[in-house]
């Protein structure tokens, strides 16, 4: 059966067990799976999508503990890849009020980060593969993943469509030389020149690829269009870019919409979601990748309305703010509830 891939690390996330603790005061810890692009499977297969997740895990027990963790969701595992010398870390503490998040990686020399093409079986991917989907966190891990995922995309069949989150993150990219960091935007651009659909924020399109720097503007709609038009001019493959919409006013409280972009021929068409002043935050991380997810999903499902496809997608991710843990829990008849409700969190009975 055709399947959505995903490709990524997946790693054990240890937080406090208690919010609003810090990792500098607590004995007790949470330790639970988490990454980007997992989140992303994991999210589409609660979806009722059929999804398979490409990584690398070693062998031991800590691997068991990831593959327990998919197989609850039904996402496939046996494309995983086995080798390698440990498994990633990363800390995280949610932050509260004026006090910001922050996360703390432990993930050099993992065995992601040191798989090579020939660890997966390309042909049966390529078989049974419609959709591939990976994010910029993977080739910031290593320099040998970036040429791995160059390698992938040149040998994914054409009909394959493409999604990258670009998920910048300035603490993973430590093999490129700080003097060259113009060499991340060499790179990603060319990861997403086979792109079909680009998702990221302000931030992750001018720190990967360069762009949105052109003209200041205080027109919000302004700059994301710009933004667009400049991916679509580079990306000659590229159909959809979904920009996410965030207004901190503080940790724990955030106004949180998105805006899609569809190209149409010569024409830029572009839908601005519903938005979601989110109070009480439980936990901002994997919000991003629930966007990614549900704009994934909509195109999949909803192509014919594009309006849907970012409302969906930003009523998902803003669920994913009210639960602990880095993967969406929620269903399709969840975020219909939500649309129905506009979020006014009125009991369901």
């Amino acid at each position: 059966m055709s399947k959505i891939f995903t490709f990524g690390e997946i790693m054990l996330r240890i937080s406090p067990y208690n919010k609003g603790e810090r990792v500098i005061q607590t004995n007790n810890f949470r330790v639970e799976p988490g990454g980007s692009e997992s989140n992303v499977a994991i999210a589409l297969a609660n979806l009722g999508n059929e999804v398979g997740f490409l990584t690398k895990l070693p062998d031991n027990q800590l691997a068991e503990v990831i593959y327990r963790y998919l197989r609850q969701y039904n996402v496939d595992v046996s494309y995983i890849a086995t080798g390698g010398k440990r498994l990633g870390l990363y800390w995280t503490e949610n932050g509260v009020g004026a006090r910001a998040s922050f996360v703390i990686y432990d993930r050099e020399d993992c065995a992601f980060a040191n798989l090579t093409f020939r660890d997966f079986n390309w042909d049966k991917i390529n078989k049974n593969a419609f959709w591939f989907h990976t994010s910029g966190i993977s080739p910031a891990v290593s320099e040998n993943v970036s040429k791995t995922l160059e390698e992938i995309f040149m040998n994914l069949d054409e009909g394959i469509h493409i999604s990258i989150d670009l998920n910048y993150r300035t603490k993973l990219w430590k093999w490129v030389e700080p003097n060259n960091r113009d060499l991340i935007k060499t790179i990603m651009l060319k990861l997403c020149s086979r792109a079909f659909l680009l998702t990221g924020n302000e931030t992750d399109f001018q720190n990967a690829l360069g762009f949105g720097e052109i003209k200041k503007s205080s027109d919000i709609l302004e700059i994301y269009s710009g933004i667009a038009k400049q991916s679509f001019e580079k990306m000659p493959n590229l159909k959809y870019v979904a920009v996410s919409l965030r207004d901190s006013i503080s940790a724990s409280e955030n106004i949180w919409s998105g805006i899609l972009f569809l190209k149409d021929k010569s024409e830029i068409r572009h839908f601005i979601g519903r938005t979601f002043n989110i109070n009480d935050i439980i936990d901002r991380v994997g919000t991003g990748d629930s966007f990614s997810a549900g704009v994934i999903h909509g195109i999949l499902h909803y192509a014919e309305n594009p309006q849907f496809i970012i409302d969906f997608a930003v009523a998902l991710s803003a669920l994913k703010h009210t639960t602990r843990g880095d993967a969406s829990q929620f269903k399709q008849c969840d975020v219909e509830s939500v649309l129905a409700t506009a979020g006014s969190g009125r009991i369901i009975r």
